[in-house]
C-alpha cells in the first residue's frame, strides 16, 4: 500500500471514530510529511460529514452528532484540528460560479457550509467555548435551476430525489451551469442536447460544466452517448472518462478513487494534471471496451487497476413508479378535487391512463382499534351510504386511518366478526393483471407536519399460499417534496368518537365534522404486484391494507384504483 492509500485508509477510520492510538501517531506523520494531505483531509472531512448526516437532519441528531464526534477527538490535539479547520475553504458568495481547484477538491460549496460549522461546533465543545457558530444568510443565493445555465443540459426525470437544502427542480428544468448540486439520496437522470444522458443515484456531488460535459466529485452516475454524442465526457478528481460510443457507469469515492466500467462501446481515460486541470492534449492513459472495469487513484503519481465487472453497477433507467398525476380544479380555493389521470413508468415505458381506465375499488372491510377521524369529505354532512364514498374519484373523500399492525401479516386477514384484522380490505371491480411495474395507484393525503414520505402502510394477500407475502411501503413515488404532488382542496374530517370494528360501525357510528382543513398534499404511490409474490401475468381480485404503525400518523387511503394491462393503456412512450 502506498503512502497516499495508507493516509486515506487512516484518516477514514479517523472519522469513523475507528482510529488507535498508533494508527493516530502515524496519521500525524504523514501528514506533517506533505501539507497537500491537510488540504485533502479537509476536503475528505467535508465530503464524509455531510453525507453520512444526510439521515439525520433533525437538530437533535446534529447536536448527538457534535458530542459523538467531540468524544472520538484524542487528547492533545489541539493543532491537528486547527490545522484541518486552517484549510477549510470557504464558501463561495456566488453558488453559480466556481473556479477551478486541485484534484482533491470537492468544489461544493454546500458541503463545506455545513462542514465548516459542524467542525466549528466540534472545536468549540473542545475548547469550552461557550459561543455558538452562527451562519451568515447568503442573500446572493440562488435555487437551483434559477441560475443562469451555461447549456441547455436539463432534468429529464427524477426518482425521490432530495437535494441538501433545496427541493428538487421540476422535470424539464434548465440546470445551471458550473454550480454545486448535492443530492443527498433518490436518483435523477440529466438530458444533455447532443443526446448523451446521465442517471445519478444520491449521495453525490455534481456540476453541468457545458453540454457536453459532466463533474461528479462523489457519487455515481451511469452514461448512455449514442450516436452524435460521440465525446462526452465526465471529469472526477482524479479522470477524465471521455465516450466513444458507449454505456459506461463511473463511481467516485470520498478519497477520489474513481472506478469505471464500460458496459458497451468504448471510452478514454485520462490523466487529471496535478493542478486539477484535465490534459486534453494528451493521449488518453488507457482505452477501455467492453466489460473492461478499473479504479483509477492518484497519489504520488496517476494510477490504474482492473477490478471485477459488475454490469449491475450501470442504471440503464430511472425505478419505475408514478411520475404525475392530473385532477380537477375546485372553484373555491384552486386546490386538486377528482383524479382525472395518473402518468407512470411501467416496464421503462411512460404511460398515462386515465381516471376512466383504472379498475375501482370498494372497501370490503374495515377496522380502527382507536377513535379518531376516519372520514373525510367536501361537505359537513356525510352521504348515506358512506362508504361509497372511498370508491369515488375524489382526492378528499373516504374511509381514513384504520388499523394496522407493526409486523405485516403472514397469514389471511380476517375480515369480519370480534376477531377480525384491524386494516381494510379492497376488492377490485374486475380483477388486477400483475404486469411490469406498478399494478395499482394508491393516493394518500398528507400536510406538513407528517412524514414528508408519505405514512407508511402494509399491503397483503387477501388469501395467502406458498409463494405470497406482505409488502411494506414506506416511501411513496410523489412526497410531501415532489413537484408533481399537488396541494389539496379544503375538506372536512369526520371525529369518530369510538373505535370502528366493522362496515356497519362505520356506516351507522355518529361522527362529527370537525372544520373544513387546509394546506393538504395529494401524495401518490404505485404497488407493484409482483412485490407480493404474485406471478406475471396473474390476476389478483382484492388487497388488505393496514398502517405500519411506526408512528401516531396513520395512513389516508382516499384513492386506490388498479391499472389496465398495459396493452389497453393509452398514451404509450417508449
Amino acid at each position: 500500500m502506498n503512502a497516499f492509500d495508507r493516509f486515506a485508509e487512516l484518516w477514514t477510520d479517523y472519522l469513523e471514530g475507528e482510529l488507535d492510538e498508533q494508527g493516530l501517531a502515524e496519521l500525524r506523520q504523514l501528514m506533517a510529511e506533505d501539507p497537500q494531505r491537510v488540504t485533502l483531509a479537509a476536503d475528505m472531512f467535508q465530503t464524509h460529514r455531510l453525507l453520512a448526516l444526510a439521515v439525520n437532519e433533525s437538530k437533535s441528531r446534529q447536536d448527538q452528532f457534535v458530542r459523538e464526534a467531540m468524544s472520538r477527538l484524542p487528547d492533545n490535539q489541539d493543532a491537528f484540528v486547527r490545522r484541518v479547520m486552517s484549510n477549510m475553504e470557504p464558501a463561495s458568495a456566488t453558488p453559480a460560479t466556481s473556479p477551478k481547484r486541485n484534484a482533491f477538491r470537492t468544489k461544493a460549496a454546500a458541503i463545506g457550509i455545513a462542514a465548516a460549522i459542524m467542525l466549528a461546533a466540534v472545536a468549540a465543545f473542545y475548547f469550552g467555548n461557550p459561543t455558538q457558530p452562527q451562519i451568515a444568510h447568503d442573500t446572493t443565493a440562488q435555487p437551483i435551476g434559477s441560475a443562469i445555465a451555461a447549456a441547455d443540459v436539463r432534468l429529464a426525470s427524477n426518482s425521490n430525489a432530495k437535494f441538501f437544502g433545496e427541493l428538487s427542480p421540476p422535470v424539464g428544468a434548465v440546470l445551471a451551469g458550473e454550480r454545486d448540486y448535492v443530492l443527498m439520496s433518490g436518483m435523477i437522470e440529466v438530458a444533455f442536447p447532443a443526446g448523451a444522458s446521465a442517471i445519478l443515484e444520491g449521495p453525490a456531488v455534481f456540476r453541468v460544466m457545458s453540454d457536453e460535459c459532466l463533474a461528479l466529485d462523489v457519487g455515481s452516475c451511469s452514461v448512455h452517448a449514442p450516436d452524435g454524442a460521440e465525446g462526452f465526457r465526465v471529469e472526477t478528481p482524479a479522470t477524465r472518462v471521455v465516450d466513444r460510443g458507449t454505456r459506461f457507469s463511473v463511481n467516485v469515492s470520498e478519497t477520489s478513487e474513481t472506478e469505471v466500467q464500460v458496459i458497451e462501446g468504448a471510452a478514454d481515460i485520462y490523466d487529471i494534471g496535478g493542478d486539477g486541470d484535465p490534459m486534453p492534449d494528451r493521449d488518453p492513459t488507457i482505452r477501455m471496451t467492453d466489460g473492461d472495469a478499473q479504479k483509477f487513484s492518484r497519489g504520488q503519481a496517476f494510477a490504474g487497476g482492473a477490478i471485477p465487472f459488475d454490469a449491475s453497477r450501470y442504471r440503464s433507467r430511472l425505478p419505475d413508479r408514478i411520475i404525475a398525476y392530473e385532477t380537477t380544479t375546485a372553484d373555491e380555493d384552486g386546490g386538486a378535487e377528482n383524479l382525472t389521470g395518473v402518468t407512470l413508468q411501467r416496464g421503462g415505458r411512460v404511460v398515462t391512463v386515465p381516471v376512466e381506465d383504472l379498475i375501482p375499488i370498494r372497501v370490503a372491510s374495515f377496522k380502527a382499534t382507536e377513535p379518531g377521524p376516519l372520514f373525510v369529505s367536501t361537505g359537513q354532512t356525510l352521504p348515506d351510504g358512506r362508504i361509497v364514498t372511498s370508491s369515488d374519484r375524489s382526492l378528499v373523500t373516504g374511509a381514513i386511518n384504520p388499523g394496522g399492525s407493526r409486523e405485516p401479516l403472514t397469514t389471511a386477514p380476517v375480515l369480519s366478526g370480534p376477531s377480525a384484522t384491524p386494516g381494510m380490505a379492497i376488492k377490485f371491480a374486475s380483477p388486477v393483471e400483475n404486469g411490469p411495474g406498478p399494478d395499482v395507484v394508491f393516493f394518500d393525503l398528507q400536510t406538513f407536519s407528517n412524514p414528508p414520505d408519505g405514512d407508511a402502510f402494509h399491503v397483503s394477500p387477501l388469501r395467502f399460499r406458498d409463494g405470497l407475502r406482505s409488502h411494506s411501503i414506506r416511501v411513496y413515488d410523489l412526497t410531501m417534496e415532489s413537484p408533481n404532488a399537488r396541494d389539496l382542496t379544503a375538506f372536512y374530517i369526520h371525529q369518530f368518537a369510538q373505535p370502528v370494528d366493522s362496515i356497519a360501525d362505520l356506516q351507522t357510528q355518529e361522527c362529527f365534522p370537525n372544520g373544513k382543513v387546509l394546506k393538504f398534499r395529494g401524495l401518490a404511490v404505485g404497488i407493484d404486484l409482483s412485490d407480493l409474490g404474485y406471478a406475471d401475468g396473474q390476476r389478483v381480485d382484492g388487497l388488505f391494507i393496514q398502517d405500519a404503525m411506526d408512528d401516531r400518523h396513520h395512513v389516508d387511503p382516499v384513492f386506490i384504483g388498479g391499472l389496465p394491462a398495459m396493452a389497453a393503456a393509452s398514451g404509450e412512450t417508449p
